[in-house]
């Protein structure tokens, strides 16, 4: 790595990109990228970690839907230290993260060594907090951690019922179940797999139901009511047969769409029972209600009353971590250490 005396910075450093090839396929491969000259407003970080995501998945396949300009480089998530600054809000030092941003799908994202962007996108790491688990928690987190506190905001109480959690292996998933049940509410996991049942229930899922369980309904416009809300990241069945499901006032928090971007809704039990969906936006979260997120996430996690489930891997190995994570769909938050 070539260093620039002026500043202090490498004039290159290591990356991962996502290439498209001659044969119009997608490749990921590790290389080099020169340090970017900084604008008004924006900062250099040297990234300590990122984080796989699903969308970070997505994106190494190749999903022109999200990216549409080749090479790229991914990861959605990155902590770090401040290297170069032209803000007055931050200062060469300064430990900060980026976290439900549009780093990694509109610009070039964390899985690299140095990321250069805009001060408004970069918030200084909480007091108590250390940058890895900052990456443990990272958009998963804190999307399951904004989930939660916008159900209760509307309504949302214990005693009202059982609280499904859609895709309850993903990082997502898992958050919601940790947080939930750190706040004594009664949870079913909703997963494709079984096998996890015994992980599911150790870190706080009371019932699990397995998706082929769940899809075998009657299709009937109201089924019997079993859930208070759904934090679903699913989509499809789970928002039409699960809205059937939900007692009167019932809410669905979407987060996501990994199984289907489409469902068949019928509207009885919008019109009969005030079945209400609530769509679940992480990056248009304001930065008053950010603060508040990551003091409730840090707190949990400086009590140790979240479980840490993640596995660790280098950049150097991130590629076969990626190719194994699309073959076996892993469970949990894998977290990227980069320098």
């Amino acid at each position: 790595m070539k260093k620039n005396l002026k500043n202090s910075l490498p004039t290159n450093f290591n990356a991962l990109f996502v290439e498209r090839n001659k044969e119009n396929k997608f490749e990921l491969k590790l290389g080099k990228k020169n340090i970017e000259n900084l604008k008004k407003n924006e900062v250099i970080i040297k990234v300590a970690y990122s984080s796989l995501n699903y969308k970070d998945i997505l994106i190494c396949s190749g999903n022109t839907g999200l990216v549409r300009k080749y090479p790229h480089i991914p990861g959605i998530d990155a902590a770090g230290v401040v290297s170069q600054s032209a803000s007055k809000k931050f200062k060469v030092g300064d430990k900060v993260m980026i976290v439900a941003r549009p780093i990694g799908v509109k610009s070039q994202g964390g899985l690299s060594e140095y990321i250069t962007a805009p001060c408004d996108w970069v918030e200084k790491l909480p007091s108590g907090l250390s940058l890895k688990n900052a990456m443990v928690a990272g958009t998963a987190g804190f999307t399951s951690m904004l989930s939660v506190m916008t159900l209760i905001k509307d309504g949302l109480k214990k005693n009202l019922g059982t609280i499904l959690v859609s895709g309850a292996t993903g990082g997502v998933g898992i958050f919601s179940i940790l947080i939930l049940s750190q706040l004594g509410f009664n949870i079913c996991a909703s997963t494709r797999k079984k096998d996890q049942e015994k992980f599911l229930k150790g870190i706080g899922a009371n019932e699990i139901i397995t998706n082929d369980e769940f899809n075998n309904q009657p299709n009937m416009p109201l089924l019997k009511t079993k859930y208070s809300a759904i934090i679903d990241n699913i989509g499809g069945s789970i928002i039409s047969l699960g809205s059937r499901q939900l007692i009167n006032g019932g809410r669905i928090a979407s987060i996501g769409a990994s199984s289907s971007e489409v469902c068949s809704l019928n509207m009885m039990p919008f019109i009969l029972r005030g079945v209400k969906i609530i769509g679940i936006n992480a990056e248009s979260t304001s930065n008053i209600l950010r603060k508040k997120i990551w003091k409730k996430i840090t707190k949990l996690i400086s009590e140790k009353k979240i479980k840490e489930i993640y596995q660790e891997c280098k950049l150097s190995n991130v590629i076969d971590i990626i190719k194994l994570a699309k073959i076996k769909n892993s469970v949990g938050r894998i977290i990227v250490k980069i320098n």
